[in-house]
């Protein structure tokens, strides 16, 4: 069963003995508690008695904001709601089309002319051949975290593969 609509859950097949959440809350920036109640909701809503799969966010290691916050929040209510479970924490993805994602910023901003300021960090770039490699590994029955990293970037390249639009 897949749960959601969005970037992952377009990519992901359908299985009957595994649940895959993908309706949660996927923007970085977001602060709307009603969405991060959504989410918590919908998933206290979810069987029991299926593996579940739930999407996080690599951030949970390095940030603090009201988004990685709530992610968090989400693993722990995994871990003492669902038996079974996996939960599958990315960054970037390469085959998002969200406007807020890094690289589809950076190619708003270069066909608006519009200036970038770019920071001196790193983001991990997780491509979709990666991405479905790892979720096939999934162990249903276990209880596990998985962190697909991808590639670690610095922003400049990854501003410069947008603007070469190799990515």
């Amino acid at each position: 069963m897949i749960i959601g609509n969005g970037n992952i859950a377009k990519v992901l097949t359908d299985r009957d003995d595994v649940l895959f959440f993908a309706s949660g809350v996927s923007d970085s920036s977001c602060t709307d508690l009603t969405q991060f109640e959504r989410e918590a909701n919908l998933l206290c809503r979810m069987p029991k008695d299926l593996h579940l799969v739930y999407f996080s966010n690599l951030g949970v290691y390095r940030w603090d904001n009201a988004y990685i916050r709530h992610k968090k929040s989400m693993e722990k209510l995994v871990k003492h709601t669902f038996k079974s479970y996996s939960i599958v924490r990315v960054e970037v993805l390469e085959w998002a089309r969200n406007k807020t994602t890094i690289h589809n910023y950076f190619r708003e901003c270069i066909k608006n002319g519009t200036p970038i300021t770019l920071q001196d960090t790193y983001r991990y770039l997780l491509s979709l051949d990666e991405f479905l490699y790892w979720i096939g590994l999934i162990r249903v029955g276990e209880q596990e975290e998985i962190n697909i990293t991808g590639r670690k970037l610095h922003v400049c390249d990854i501003y410069k593969l947008v603007k070469d639009g190799q990515l």
